[in-house]
């Protein structure tokens, strides 16, 4: 089973990349972007999808992308394909806050998932993507602050926190009343 690669980018269209990992092509198929020029380095988490009549590569730059990918495929009616549609149409916070907060309005809105694949995701996922906790929003904010500390360990998942830390508001001075703040709108 392929898990890692890392190459230099030899060839680019459509949604894949062929990756030079030192004189062997690879062909994954990825979220292409700007940062995909012939010549440039690319390090990728990879799941290797083998099927009777095929097998491919589907390249994620974080392990959480990578996760969020395989939770999905997981779903009867979503295929690696419409997965990767998926994953382009927003961040991993965007696609587990859609799940986690029932929006199937976000993935109807995605070409070629209809509102039954969409509650599927939504039904089948909501207990499995707490574990996905990507930290972008919360490295924007001070890692260390005592209020996320003692959220996390009042046991509250950090996806969770991040969108209400994030709305608190300045005029809160103490830790405790912004914890009390969070607390109150963590239990909406």
């Amino acid at each position: 089973m392929i898990s890692y690669i890392s190459g230099r980018v030899v060839f680019v269209r459509g949604g894949a990349a062929i990756i030079d990992t030192g004189g062997v092509g690879y062909k994954i198929f990825a979220k292409i972007d700007d940062s995909f020029s012939v010549g440039a380095a690319k390090t990728f988490f990879t799941h290797h999808h083998i099927r009777e009549d095929s097998q491919d590569l589907y390249g994620f730059e974080t392990h959480d992308e990578l996760e969020l990918f395989q939770k999905l495929i997981s779903v009867n009616g979503v295929g690696p394909k419409a997965a990767m549609v998926i994953m382009s149409a927003g961040s991993v916070e965007n696609i587990v806050s859609a799940i986690v907060g029932d929006n199937l309005s976000f993935f109807v809105a995605i070409p070629g998932i209809g509102k039954k694949v969409a509650a599927k995701i939504v039904l089948e996922l909501k207990s499995k993507v707490a574990g996905i906790e990507s930290t972008s929003v919360l490295e924007q904010m001070d890692i260390s602050d005592e209020v996320v500390d003692a959220l996390v360990a009042l046991g509250y998942k950090r996806f969770e926190i991040s969108k209400v830390v994030s709305k608190a508001p300045s005029d809160l001075a103490s830790v405790e009343d912004r914890i009390r703040w969070c607390l109150k709108n963590l239990a909406k």
